[in-house]
């Protein structure tokens, strides 16, 4: 076993030990998501946040020292999806802050670009359509980020506004009907094995009235894989309903910190500050994140998008949603803009090619094992 390959195995060890001081882990979801981060290093970013620490030690110093501030963390093109506000309203955004924490602000964008490159490098390999190149990628992603920070800030709501965006995220009927058949495609929990308050507060989320309802595991994403995840599904007014319960677990960040008592207090704090249209459905409680699910609540995927020119605006928009965390997180705008403006040109891409460099590294170690 190379030296690289034993760092990254004995990170993993450690992350899955601590992670199982709260909860009990689910071994088949671990094996699914070894399975999964093996297809690419982009999948391996999505899945090794813990790692992310070590891979920012490849990122020149002085791009990291800026203000710290309240950080989604585990940051990717694939943490971004659509929900309904308390209007009924279609929203995108950035799907969930699992590991928020404490960071440079230039983490997140650091992480969002990598992504971008390792998602560029996935495509290529796969011999798709050129589409929009890595350079390009973090090129919109930093013009949407300074574009976010000015003037005031903008939700995503998906009315009058972001035609492009409604459009990718209406789901057709046949489209429906294979989602709510993933949505169940784990397998149905026994009722005498599911905790009876987690069953009780599955319930308590359901609109009131849900019949025939069933729970079912719930293995899906990649970061949480190896958490537990269970869906309730049941029929409301003649047609289905769900809510998803995954366990609470601090960030990764936090280790090796252990015992701590609240572990989505960071979650709490930046769902409250960021300037976003809140998901109603939402509920944080003690031990579980709680959240509804439908054929509608989904990712806007990269890969789906054709047009270059579609490519280019998703990825500012992506960009302009993190600004819209951070200037709520840091309290103002202007300490980010001052601190941007102190950076040299291209810090971005070179900073996302660093850190890319690295998790590529952690992900042939990975491989080789």
């Amino acid at each position: 076993m190379g030296k690289r390959e034993d760092s990254f195995r004995k990170a993993a060890r450690r992350h899955e030990k601590w992670l199982s001081g709260y909860c009990r882990l689910d071994r088949k979801g671990l094996a699914r998501k070894d399975e999964k981060m093996r297809e690419s290093a982009f999948a391996f970013l999505r899945g090794t946040f813990f790692r992310w620490p070590h891979c920012l030690k490849a990122v020149e110093p002085r791009i990291l020292q800026v203000p710290r501030v309240l950080c989604v963390g585990d940051i990717h093109l694939e943490n971004y999806g659509t929900w309904r506000d308390d209007e009924g309203r279609l929203v995108w955004g950035i799907n969930d802050f699992d590991e928020a924490g404490e960071l440079p602000f230039t983490s997140d964008l650091v992480r969002l670009a990598a992504s971008a490159l390792l998602e560029d490098s996935k495509q290529r390999r796969k011999q798709k359509r050129p589409g929009l190149s890595g350079k390009a990628a973090v090129a919109a992603i930093a013009a949407g980020y300074k574009q976010g920070l000015g003037g005031q800030p903008e939700p995503f709501v998906l009315e009058d506004n972001y035609p492009m965006l409604r459009n990718l995220a209406i789901v057709t009927g046949k489209d429906a009907v294979r989602e709510w058949q993933k949505i169940r495609q784990d397998g149905e929990v026994r009722a005498r094995s599911l905790d009876p308050s987690l069953h009780d507060l599955l319930l308590t989320c359901l609109p009131s009235g849900t019949a025939n309802v069933h729970v079912y595991w719930r293995r899906a994403g990649l970061g949480s894989l190896g958490l537990p995840r269970y869906v309730a599904v049941g029929t409301w007014y003649g047609g289905l309903v769900a809510r998803e319960a995954k366990a609470a677990t601090p960030s990764a960040l936090c280790m090796p910190r252990t015992g701590i008592a609240n572990p989505l207090a960071e979650y709490r704090r930046i769902e409250a500050l960021g300037f976003r249209a809140r998901d109603p459905h939402l509920r944080l409680s003690d031990r579980w994140v709680v959240r509804r699910l439908s054929p509608e609540a989904r990712k806007i995927e990269i890969a789906e998008i054709e047009d270059v020119t579609d490519q280019q605006d998703l990825l500012q928009a992506m960009g302009r949603e993190l600004a819209n965390i951070h200037r709520g997180t840091a309290g103002t705008a202007a300490q980010l803009v001052k601190s941007l403006a102190k950076l040299p040109k291209n810090w971005l891409h070179r900073a996302a090619v660093a850190a890319a460099e690295q998790v590529i590294e952690d992900y042939e170690a990975f491989r080789g094992s």
